[in-house]
C-alpha cells in the first residue's frame, strides 16, 4: 500500500513539471526496482515477491535495448527498463541476444537461472522466461524511436520470441504502471492478443525488411 501511494505521488509530480526536469532515477528506483509486482528479467520466473532467497541481493535497472545505443533523451523510457540482479546486468552488458550456444566454444559461461554469456563474442543467451519481454521491449523501441535492432538481436529471432512467448501478468502490470507515468502503452503488449494491423504492418515492413 505504501509503495502504491508513493507511486501516485511521483506520477502527480511528473505531470506537474516538465518531464525532462524530473529526477528519473528516483522514479525508476521506486516504480520498477522496488515494486515486487514488477517482472524481473533473467530469473527463472518473472515474479518472486518476497522470496527469502533473494534477501540481500542487489537489484538494479536493466536497459533491454542497450543504453549505449540510445539517444540520451530516449534512455529513460521505462518501457525499455526492467529490474534484474546486478550480477546478471553486468554480465549481459550491451551484448547481442542469441538463442543458440556452440557447446564446443569454451568461451561460453553458465550464469545463474539458465542464462549464458560469451564475453569474447559479446553474446548473451537469456533464459526462456525472459525472451518474450525482451522481444516486446525491443520492438517498442524500434517503433517508437526508429532504432535498428540488428546490433541487439537478429530479425528472425526477434519475431520468433515475440510470438512464441506471450506476455505474462507481470509484464502487463509493468505496461500499465509505465502508462500511468509516461502516458503511453507498449502496444506490443497491450494489443498482443488482438489482430492488430499496426503491429503486423510494422513487423512485416520494418523488421522483416531489415
Amino acid at each position: 500500500m505504501y509503495m502504491y501511494k508513493y507511486l501516485l505521488i511521483l506520477i502527480n509530480m511528473i505531470h506537474m513539471v516538465h518531464i525532462k526536469c524530473f529526477p528519473y532515477n528516483n522514479i525508476i528506483k521506486h516504480s520498477i526496482v522496488h515494486d515486487i509486482k514488477m517482472p524481473t528479467i533473467y530469473l527463472e520466473k518473472g515474479f518472486y515477491g518476497d522470496d527469502s532467497k533473494f534477501k540481500g541481493k542487489y537489484f538494479c535497472a536493466e536497459h533491454i535495448f542497450p543504453r549505449c545505443y540510445l539517444n540520451n533523451k530516449h534512455s529513460n523510457d521505462m518501457h525499455n527498463i526492467v529490474k534484474t540482479l546486478n550480477t546478471l546486468n553486468v554480465n549481459r552488458s550491451n551484448y547481442m541476444f542469441v538463442e543458440d550456444i556452440n557447446t564446443k566454444d569454451k568461451n561460453w559461461e553458465a550464469l545463474d537461472f539458465k542464462n549464458y554469456v560469451n564475453h569474447k563474442a559479446k553474446l548473451f543467451y537469456p533464459n526462456n522466461c525472459s525472451r518474450g519481454l525482451i522481444s516486446r521491449a525491443i520492438l517498442y523501441m524500434c517503433r517508437e524511436y526508429q532504432y535498428n535492432h540488428k546490433k541487439v538481436i537478429d530479425s528472425d529471432l526477434l519475431i520468433k520470441w515475440f510470438y512464441e512467448y506471450p506476455p505474462l501478468k507481470e509484464e502487463k502490470y509493468h505496461n500499465e504502471i509505465i502508462h500511468k507515468i509516461q502516458r503511453n502503452h507498449n502496444i506490443f503488449i497491450t494489443n498482443y492478443f488482438k489482430k492488430n494491423t499496426v503491429i503486423i504492418k510494422f513487423i512485416n515492413k520494418v523488421i522483416i525488411k531489415n
